[in-house]
Formats: structure tokens, sequence, C-alpha cells
């Protein structure tokens, strides 16, 4: 087999070593016996506990009935942005999006600031304006509907991404071919839109499914009292509070069975059928007019993201503000003393550094290995190039919880002993942003002409020369929108920080959860917010050097 020069060996080995290698290794161990032929019995050790089967069902269960609400939530909101008269539809676009700025530890604390039975502020705000003569409720943070709610509102921007642009590339004439043909007006977005954008649609509801089967802080925070358990939260508290590593494996590698099993029946599902939208130059954008309907589905899209983004921001800042949580939470005066004492609190600052360098590194790592390995397999087709991505794209089938264990299985000792430093975070960064990176890094590629490339070759330069000075500038926004993106999962990650992170190596995220172990509930929000503002920056930072690469 062809590998292409030196630059094919270099990635083969290092897909081979950091993203293969590990999750072998998880698998070997959960393999590994007692040394007298029981191949089986850490998966016993496992599974024979009611906690455990309880915690398989929970996930199974969470993961179904989140599904069922925001997969059709996200496809509505797309559909109004992207197809309809809706007013400020433009605009409007964006917003479903914005809800990824906050990350789900910081909105599991928002709600239970919120919803919390005897001294939410929304219930003391609703005891208060109807008179009840209750210490608790009437709402209760620790509950399966708002557990199911808020997984639904982390759930709807990875669904609403791909529905949204494959809405916004559906030629009109087609729904105007199939009027002609006697279909029905109102059913030709069941019967000609929706099939045709059922790989984007599955393509969504894969990726969303992987991360609720893969979340770990809503129900970490929330799922306390209501009898829930699920995979996430029962590896952790396999490794950290029993130090029973085995165990954790087996769950681990059932989890990841189980996505990838759901990665591969997509597969199967889109090589069924063709799915090709035919149009040309001429090709017109659906819009539908919604008449009366035109504000109410404006005024969805809005009060989406109000519910899910500025309702628990706005909880968490005057929080931050107050000295004390308690039921006169909203008689107390106002101050920014909170922000202060988070100097001084260990490991907060620390933790705001280590994750803003060890997510800049990991997205960094994983920006540049996707667009080789991109630009390889579109460009070059040596054999091995194709192996290489197949490799490379593990990681989207598998939860982030499941790659922490798996760099935890492959680093600690053997030739590679990483564990006890940051790099191992950075390592576990990177290859958990690899499909990302490749994914955008596809896209970049397949709409820029080889042809500028081949004028580059023609006058002398080289490959690496051609990328350089054509490529890269070309590519400069959906590779800067990739870095943005990767860098803000990473810096809010918690699943695969959780089981990594060293005292030196602390990321916010688990600086975050301490404060909120300790009780420190004004401190969590203050932090909570700086948390958010940095994401918040970063996302405006990239949104306008992405405007002006556009522009250049």
């Amino acid at each position: 087999m062809r590998i292409g020069g030196w630059t094919g060996a270099c990635l083969l080995v290092i897909v081979a070593v950091f993203v293969a290698y590990p999750l072998l290794q998880l698998i070997a161990q959960t393999f590994g016996g007692d040394g007298e032929g029981d191949f089986l019995k850490i998966y016993r050790e496992a599974f024979t506990s009611s906690i455990a089967m309880s915690s398989v069902w929970g996930t199974v269960w969470l993961t179904l009935i989140t599904l069922l609400f925001g997969v059709p939530l996200a496809v509505l909101l797309a559909w109004i942005t992207s197809s309809t008269d809706a007013p400020l539809a433009r605009t409007l676009a964006l917003l479903p999006t914005l809800s990824l700025a906050l990350s789900p530890l910081v909105g599991a604390i928002g709600w239970m600031v919120l919803l919390a039975p005897r001294v939410g502020m929304l219930n003391l705000a609703l005891r208060a304006t109807f008179g009840l003569d209750v210490d608790e409720g009437p709402l209760n943070a620790f509950s399966l509907p708002v557990i199911v709610m808020l997984m639904t509102f982390y759930l709807v921007p990875y669904v609403y991404g791909p529905a949204y642009a494959a809405f916004s590339q559906v030629d009109a004439s087609l729904q105007e071919a199939a009027k002609v043909c006697g279909a029905g007006g109102k059913w030709t977005l069941f019967t000609v839109t929706l099939p045709i954008l059922r790989p984007s649609i599955l393509a969504g509801t894969l990726i969303g499914g992987v991360m609720c089967a893969s979340m770990f802080a809503i129900p970490l925070i929330l799922a306390s009292g209501t009898g829930l358990h699920v995979i996430p939260t029962q590896i952790y508290y396999y490794i950290n509070q029993e130090g029973r590593t085995g165990p954790a494996m087996a769950m681990a590698s059932l989890l990841s069975a189980v996505t990838l099993a759901a990665m591969l029946l997509y597969f199967r599902v889109l090589g069924r059928g063709r799915f090709v939208t035919i149009s040309g130059k001429g090709a017109r954008r659906v819009l539908v007019p919604l008449r009366a309907w035109r504000w109410p589905a404006g005024l969805l899209v809005m009060v989406f993201l109000f519910v899910s983004l500025v309702v628990p921001l706005a909880a968490l800042l005057y929080l931050s503000l107050v000295g004390f949580w308690s039921g006169n939470v909203f008689s107390q005066a106002l101050d920014f003393e909170q922000y202060r004492k988070l100097v001084d609190f260990p490991n907060a600052m620390l933790g705001l550094y280590n994750s803003t360098w060890l997510a800049a590194a990991g997205a960094g790592i994983a920006l540049a290995l996707g667009f080789i390995i991109s630009y390889r397999r579109l460009r070059q087709a040596y054999p091995v190039d194709r192996l290489i991505a197949f490799i490379a794209s593990l990681p989207l089938g598998v939860p982030s919880i499941v790659l922490g264990l798996a760099a935890l299985a492959g680093f600690t000792g053997g030739f590679l002993p990483l564990y006890g430093t940051a790099l191992i975070l950075v390592v576990a960064y990177a290859v958990h942003m690899l499909p990302i990176a490749m994914r955008s890094s596809d896209a970049g590629l397949l709409q820029v002409s080889p042809e500028l490339e081949e004028a580059g070759l023609v006058c002398g330069d080289s490959r690496t020369g051609v990328a350089a000075r054509v490529l890269l500038p070309a590519l400069r926004r959906p590779l800067l929108t990739a870095w943005g993106l990767s860098f803000i999962l990473l810096f809010r990650d918690i699943s695969t920080s959780i089981l990594l992170f060293t005292p030196d190596s602390v990321p916010s995220s688990v600086a975050l959860l301490s404060i909120f172990d300790q009780g420190w509930m004004t401190g969590a929000a203050a932090y909570s917010i700086v948390v958010t503002v940095i994401s918040a920056a970063v996302v405006a930072l990239i949104i306008k050097s992405a405007d002006v690469a556009e522009a250049g």
C-alpha cells in the first residue's frame, strides 16, 4: 500500500498511536480477566449491581426522550428561520446556535438557582406573587421534566445546524413540480422537503444522540433525588469514589459500542437511497408564507433563546452580585465582592488560564491534523489516506467521557506515560475535536476548485507552498469557525477533564465544580459568568475575524 511519502507515514503513526491505540487498550483491558481465563469478570462486576443496570436504562431512556422532543423542535426552528417569511428571519437564524455558548454545567447550576425548591429565585417570585403559603416549590429543579428540558436545550443546536443548512439549499422548483403533479401544497414539506433532508437530519440526530448519551454535567447536578442514573455519572463514581477502573471501562466500552453501532446504522440507512438535489444557477430558495403565523413563528425562535440562554444567565448574574443565597436574595445589596473573592479562591484563576491554553492547543492541533488528513484524502487519494481518515473519524462516535477513559487506559504507564501531565489533556482534547476539524476542512476544500492548486503547481510552486499561499487564505473563514467551535467545546469540557486533570492542570470546568461542591453558590454563579463571558468573547472574535477574512 502506497503511503505517499513521509507525511503519510507520520499521519498513520499519529492516528494509530493517539486515536486507535487508546481505544484498543480500553477494549483489551475490559477483557483482561482475572488471569485464570475469566474474560468476562469485569463485565459481571460492572453490571451485576442494580445501580449499574439502572444507569444503562436511564441513559437509554433519557437519550430517547430528549431526541423525541429535541429533534422536531430543532427541525421546526430550522424551517422557520430558513424557509418562511417570519420577520427578521436572517437575524433569527443565528439565535438557536447561541445556546452553545452556555456550557451544560453552567446551565444546570443556573436552573438550580432558579428552581431550587426552597430558595430558587423563580419559586420565591411565584410564592410572593400568588401568595402561596408553602416553604417549597411550586417548581423543582431536581426533577425529570427539568432534566429533559435542559437536555433538549443542548440537543437543539446540534440538529439545528445541519437542518438549517439543508433547508437553505432546497430548490423551490422541486416543490413546484410536486404541486404540478397533484401534491397538496401544505403536504410538500412532508412528501418532498423532509425526505430530501433525511441525511442532514439523521446526521444531526446521530451527533445529538451521542451528546445526550455522554451528558455528564446535567445529571450530576440535577438528578439527585430523582432516581435517575446514567452511564457517564456511574463511570465517574466507579473511578473517583470507589477507585474501580475495571467496571468503569466495561461501562465505557458498552456506551462506545452502542454509539458506534448507531453510526453504522446511520450509514446503512443512507446507503439504501440516493439523496440528490438537482439545481442550477437559477435555483430559488423555498419561502413559505406564514400569513397570520409570521410573528408567532418568529416569537418561538426568540422564546427558545430567551429560555435556554438568557433566563439562566440572568439568574446567575444576579446571584453573583449578592452576598448570600437565601430566601431574602431579592432584598440584598448588589456588589462585585464575589468576583473579588474568586481571585483568592484556590484553582479559580489557574483553571481559567489552564482551560484557555489547553483548549487553544487542543483545537489548534486538531485543526492542523484535520486539514492535512482532509487535504490528502480529497486531493491526493493515496490508498492509505482512506484508512487514516477512517481512524481519525472514530472519536465522532465515541462519547467524550469514554475518550477520557481511553486516554487513561492508553497513556497510564506503557510506552507513552502521559498520565499526570497536562499533555494527556491536550492529546485527549485534540483527539476529541479531530472529526470536527476534518468535517470543516472537507466542506471548505470541496468549495475550492482544484484548478487553483494546479495553476500554482504549473507555475513551479510545491504542494506545501500552494496549500499555504492559496488554500489557507481561501479557507480562512471555515477554518477559523472550526477552531472557534472546538475551543468553546473544549474550554467548557467536563466529561473528559474530570478523569484526566492533575492539581497543576485543573481546567475551569473542574474548578467550577469544586466551587459548587464546597457550597459557595454565589461564587459558583460569579465563576459561571466569567466562563461564559470568555466563551462569548471568543465567539465574537471568531465572527469578526471570519467577516474580515471574507471581506478580504
